[in-house]
């Protein structure tokens, strides 16, 4: 039976109460709790695990190796948005991966700054897209190191960052530190309520907490901002295909991806950045048009029955999207512009 866990590591409210879902890794048993007051779900132990098991976890060191070339509809969705309602200006990606969100910002006119506690994933977005301000840091010593960006920003993004942090009211004033009033934040984390085939992943130590959108935007109208764009993410067709590849693929892999980067590469395939370079070459975009082809044909059915079975089922969203403006001092707040969900 776990200890008893008296108030909720996000609000502070009183007695969280006990999910009954449990999770074992490494020898240590962690805990989901559920706060009535905020609506968000956590985990103890509530710690994240560091850079180092990070660069060491396969889903992340397979990323940093064949790092994603084109931006997400989220990272899409974040740039239009604002392209709308403002010029372009000076954006900071906390947790920025391999670059391809800064890529994609850059391309659209912004100025664009980053910075990951992966060293792999640094060296990565170097290579493949020669991104030259982002840099190996953790937040506090990232802002220790840059105050000529406090009040300066315009945008400051964390996708897929918020669900893996043990630090959440910290972490938000971080962002409030660095944006402009007026500015905006942008993120993404995993659908608290997701069916566990879709986020197969979403347990601790990697993932600290689980988050509804009512959830999620109370906790940034606590801090601070106004919630412009609140919206659950469907998982769409391709996403479904793409977990029924890494669930059942390997029996049916050739690794032609794999062969097609050591021939681009040569002797520096073993390397990050050869890896990155050889992932951008024609010849390795080419054969992983054909190899997501051959998935297609493979899993193309079952991943239709899988996505018509899920359609109605709130179950079928696998993320939220969520851009927030920061309101100025003594500012009574807007109305949403954007349609919102209520998952």
């Amino acid at each position: 039976m776990s200890e008893i866990n008296s108030i909720c590591t996000l609000c502070d409210a009183p007695h969280p109460a006990d999910t009954g879902e449990r999770h074992v890794d490494s020898g240590t048993e962690y805990t989901l709790w559920r706060c009535d007051a905020c609506g968000a779900k956590f985990w103890t132990p509530f710690k994240n695990p560091g850079a180092a098991w990070y660069e060491r976890d396969p889903r992340y060191s397979d990323a940093n190796s064949n790092p994603p070339l084109d931006p997400t509809p989220h990272h899409r969705d974040t740039i239009s948005y604002l392209k709308k309602r403002a010029s372009a200006g000076v954006v900071l990606d906390v947790g920025c991966g391999t670059g391809n969100f800064l890529n994609h910002a850059r391309k659209n006119g912004w100025t664009c700054y980053g910075f990951d506690f992966d060293s792999n994933a640094v060296q990565a977005a170097h290579s493949a897209f020669g991104l030259t301000n982002i840099e190996l840091s953790n937040f506090e010593k990232y802002i220790a190191d840059h105050s000529e960006l406090l009040q300066s920003c315009d945008l400051v993004t964390f996708f897929d960052v918020f669900e893996h942090i043990d630090d959440h009211r910290d972490f938000v004033g971080r962002v409030s530190s660095l944006l402009r009033d007026g500015g905006h934040l942008a993120l993404t984390v995993p659908f608290g309520d997701s069916l566990k085939f879709l986020q197969p992943n979403d347990l601790p130590p990697r993932h600290l907490t689980r988050w509804t959108v009512p959830a999620l935007s109370a906790f940034f109208e606590r801090h601070g901002y106004d919630v412009v764009v609140a919206n659950a993410i469907p998982a769409e067709l391709d996403y479904i295909l793409m977990k029924l590849r890494f669930k059942y693929g390997k029996a049916f892999s050739f690794g032609a991806v794999r062969k097609a980067q050591a021939v681009v590469a040569g002797s520096a395939a073993a390397s990050v950045e050869g890896k990155a370079k050889a992932a951008a070459s024609p010849m390795v975009r080419a054969v992983r048009i054909a190899a997501k082809i051959k998935d297609s044909i493979l899993f193309g059915i079952p991943a239709i029955v899988v996505w018509g079975a899920l359609h109605f089922s709130k179950r079928r969203y696998n993320g939220i999207h969520v851009i927030a403006r920061k309101r100025a001092t003594n500012h009574v707040g807007e109305n949403q512009d954007v349609r919102t969900s209520n998952y």
